[in-house]
């Protein structure tokens, strides 16, 4: 698990280093800012729960942290890239990626997961 969230801080890095080589203007830099927000938001979750999962000695969260952290990457690069993404309503600026949300929805399961083999 110790690598895990080494890998975890490291993905952290990259997806906040991320905009800075983007450039102004691109929807590719918008989309990083936004998906490195996601990652923000999840991040303290994963970390608690995985210094529990070490500290109690959960074993089983070590595969559904590793699937998080794959999760989260598989988030970022559809987020940036655009996969899948459809056209915004009009008088909206949000543009669905239903791939996208499928993969935010698995991540979440996955900490819900790693929770409920902490109890």
């Amino acid at each position: 698990m110790i690598k895990i969230i080494a890998f975890t801080a490291l993905v952290y890095l990259v997806q906040l280093l991320l905009p800075l080589f983007l450039k102004e203007g691109k929807k590719e830099k918008e989309r990083a800012a936004k998906a490195l927000n996601n990652l923000g938001e999840s991040l303290p979750i994963f970390l608690a729960l995985a210094i529990l999962s070490i500290v109690l000695g959960i074993e089983e969260n070590t595969a559904l942290g590793l699937s998080w952290l794959v999760s989260r990457i598989l988030f970022a690069v559809l987020y940036i890239s655009g996969i899948g993404r459809q056209a915004p309503k009009e008088g909206s600026d949000y543009e669905p990626q239903a791939i996208r949300s499928l993969v935010w929805f698995v991540s979440v399961i996955l900490l819900i997961w790693m929770t409920v083999n902490l109890i």
